[in-house]
Order: structure tokens, then C-alpha cells, then sequence
């Protein structure tokens, strides 16, 4: 059960959801993961402020170093993440209890994917990193086992991968590259109904180092950005599908991983941890 300390925080939650509610575009929370560390965090956006909420992943018998990816299933909403285990060189895909962080394991992939999506029917896509064994790769992720089957070389831009699913057009986004001066970002879409065609979308506005992290939400992509070569500026962006790119702000991790999570379906979970705190005081009292 949870410590009044730990409902004190869901309330606080609450109150600020509450406070910045009342804007247009305001609001929106971020579930993210990183690969220097085990935490599971969560933002609001857009003031990119990263609330004292989180929760410490574990995977019964393994010891998790860091996340490369995370994703919501659209039809049944359990949380998905790719786990890096100590001792262990590929990635492990498993569900997440968001609360406690609780892992349970699915199967190993067999590569070092660096980023995992869903697409609206319940497919499960993934994308290989640099250092994989089938570098810059879209593959299909089982999740009943973890196991990743081959869909389409990709292989524009250079170091960073990273996709996202746009529900409103039904086409997957692929993000790959670094920024100046070397200027080979690539932001482009693949599209599942087409034999995974690859297209360019033209960047501008301002300017991102390299992608890291890549969710859509209220109409645009977040996007979690490595800040410089030391990764150790790292931002929060917002794209929009034609690539148009705005700078949100500073974050205290690099992003591998977000799901956007609108203020509507956080909101019963916060007020169900005001109940429950308001009921263990009364108690006390």
C-alpha cells in the first residue's frame, strides 16, 4: 500500500494538473525513461517541468541499468518498455506497472532496439540502433515473446533513432541524425499501408542536436532531444507532422522513451490518491 508520503505527491499532482488545466494546450503529462538510469518519470508539459513522482523500475531477478523505449498499447493500454539488464547485451521487452515500476519480463529481443511504437491496430514496431546488430532497422516486436521480425532497412541520417505513430494520418515517424554543423538530421515517415514506403518532411524552425525520444500527443510530436555531444543539455521539443520544430525546455535526463499521457485519463488516478490520503488522515485523526 502506498505511504502517506506517496499519496501526499499524487495530490500535489492533482493540484497542479488543476492549476495549469485552464490553458489552451496546457496541461499534458509525459511518461519518460532513460538509459543512464532505472526511473520511470513524469512531465508536464508545456512548461517541461518534471514532477517528483517517480518510480524506480524492476525486473525480478535481473538488475535494470536503463530503458531504450517505452509505449502504450492503443486497444488493451498496458505499458510497454525495453529494458537494459546488467550483464546483458540486447534489450529486453517487457509490461510495466506505471505505480510501482513493477517489470514483467516478455522475452529478450535479440538486438539493442532503440525505440518501440505501437501502431493504432496493436502492432508493435521497433527501430535498431546504431550499435545493433541490424543497425537502422524497422522491425515488428512479438509480444508474446519479444522476438523481432525484419520489415525494412531505413538507414537515413546517422547517429539516434527514434519513431512514433500518428493516428490522424496512420503513418509512422522515423527520426535519425545529428544536427550542426555536421546537418544530417532526418525526419521522415514510413507508411504500413504502402509496403513501408519512406518519405522526407523538411525540418525548420529551431534547431535540435539529435533526437532521442519521439511520442505523438495533442496534435504533435514531443520529442526528447540529447542537448550537445556531452548529453549533457538535454531538451524537450515540439514537432509538428509537416516538421515544423519549437523548443519546450531544458530536462534533467535524456529521454529514450515517452508516452503521452492527456490530462483526462491521469486525472481518476490522481483524485482516487486524494480520496485515499483524505480517508488514512481521517483515520489518524
Amino acid at each position: 500500500m502506498k505511504s502517506i508520503i506517496e499519496w501526499s505527491k499524487a495530490a500535489s499532482l492533482l493540484v497542479i494538473g488543476l492549476l495549469f488545466s485552464g490553458s489552451a494546450g496546457a496541461g499534458d503529462f509525459l511518461l519518460s525513461v532513460s538509459s543512464r538510469d532505472a526511473i520511470l518519470r513524469l512531465i508536464l508539459t508545456p512548461d517541461v517541468l518534471v514532477l517528483d513522482d517517480s518510480v524506480t523500475m524492476t525486473l525480478a531477478g535481473s538488475t535494470v541499468t536503463g530503458a531504450t523505449g517505452l509505449a502504450r498499447h492503443p486497444l488493451d493500454d498496458t505499458l510497454y518498455a525495453l529494458l537494459k539488464l546488467q550483464g546483458i547485451s540486447f534489450r529486453e521487452l517487457v509490461t510495466l506497472d506505471e505505480t510501482t515500476g513493477v517489470a514483467t519480463s516478455v522475452g529478450n529481443t535479440g538486438d539493442q532496439l532503440a525505440g518501440i511504437v505501437f501502431a493504432d491496430d496493436g502492432t508493435l514496431y521497433g527501430v535498431s540502433g546504431d550499435g545493433a546488430t541490424m543497425a537502422e532497422t524497422l522491425f515488428t516486436v512479438s509480444t508474446f515473446n519479444g522476438s523481432i521480425t525484419f520489415v525494412v532497412q531505413l538507414g537515413n541520417g546517422s547517429d539516434g533513432e527514434t519513431l512514433a505513430f500518428n493516428p490522424d494520418d496512420g503513418l509512422l515517424y522515423h527520426a535519425s541524425g545529428i544536427g550542426t554543423p555536421n546537418s544530417t538530421e532526418i525526419f521522415e515517415t514510413i507508411d504500413p499501408d504502402n509496403s513501408f514506403a519512406v518519405a522526407n518532411v523538411s525540418l525548420s524552425g529551431d534547431d535540435y542536436e539529435e533526437l532521442s525520444s519521439l511520442v505523438y500527443g495533442d496534435g504533435g510530436f514531443f520529442a526528447g532531444d540529447v542537448g550537445n555531444i556531452n548529453f549533457d543539455d538535454p531538451g524537450l521539443f515540439r514537432i509538428t507532422a509537416g516538421g515544423v520544430s519549437t523548443f519546450l525546455g531544458s530536462m534533467d535526463h535524456v529521454s529514450k522513451g515517452l508516452v503521452y499521457l492527456p490530462e483526462p485519463a491521469l486525472a481518476p488516478q490522481l483524485l482516487a490518491g486524494i480520496a485515499l490520503l483524505w480517508t488514512v488522515r481521517r483515520r489518524r485523526t
